[in-house]
């Protein structure tokens, strides 16, 4: 008989070779999962639907490198990790990035002891960030606080015939709308007279009627287009159309506010 190293150990090697399969299963079922592990600089690829999920109080741990979340176009839309200004290192950080790569909400700066959150627009101009200084409260938008005189005597008034200036200001723009409220009167009977609120040279609102009564008026304007930061010159005008005293008015509060 020939002997072949392909050819069964005899007859019963079937039945040892299933059994020997039986227990390999029965090892690998009760044996314990990976519970440690390290990945070389070829690293780890999850492909397709695939994904990593953390259960049961586990943790995802990043130290000394960078976690990024990128889009079909290889941009990085989230990036958590070092980060250095004018090559010294500055800390850890973190970016979140529109679709077209712009940055939208970050924690950055040169000091790491001071870094500071802050929100960009679709432009990259910071419209919100904390004060990192004092450690306390808001370093942007800047909040204005008006304050009026209590009685109309006190009001900056005028008697022309002509529109004039009566009250004047100048703010940084930081958002698309003006919100304004106007106390005015006439300080005598039978006198009228008119408010309107200028930008330059163009009326923001409508016109505001004033008689011989403490009242107010508001107005939610759309500001002209602009570039954005830039120094606005507003201006409260009026001027009075009838009687023989002054138009007067304060303004009690103020600000801009968003679309």
């Amino acid at each position: 008989m020939i002997v072949s190293d392909q050819r069964p150990g005899g007859a019963d090697w079937l039945v040892r070779r299933v059994t020997d399969l039986e227990r390999q299963v029965r090892e690998l079922q009760a044996g314990r999962r990976l519970e440690a592990a390290t990945i070389g600089a070829g690293g780890l690829t999850v492909k397709g639907t695939g994904g990593i999920t953390v259960e049961g109080g586990g943790d995802l741990h990043v130290k000394g490198g960078e976690l990024r979340v990128g889009n079909e176009d290889g941009q990085n839309q989230v990036y958590v990790g070092p980060l250095t200004y004018s090559g010294v290192p500055a800390g850890t950080g973190w970016t979140f990035r529109r679709f077209t790569g712009q940055p939208v909400f970050t924690l950055e700066g040169s000091d790491p002891e001071h870094q500071f959150l802050a929100v960009r627009d679709a432009q990259g101009n910071i419209v919100f960030a904390d004060d990192t200084v004092s450690g306390q409260g808001l370093a942007r938008p800047w909040l204005p606080v008006p304050w009026s005189g209590a009685g109309y005597t006190q009001w900056p008034g005028t008697t022309s015939a002509s529109f004039t200036s009566v009250l004047e200001t100048t703010i940084p723009r930081q958002q698309p709308r003006l919100y304004v409220r106007i106390r005015h009167t006439a300080d005598a009977s039978g006198t009228t007279g008119e408010l309107r609120l200028m930008f330059g040279g163009t009326q923001l609102g409508a016109t505001v009627s004033v008689a011989f009564l403490v009242s107010y008026a508001e107005l939610t304007v759309d500001l002209p287009p602009g570039t954005f930061g830039e120094t606005m010159n507003l201006a409260v005008e009026g001027r009075r159309t009838a009687g023989t005293g002054a138009v007067r008015a304060t303004v009690t509060a103020s600000w801009t506010q968003q679309s």
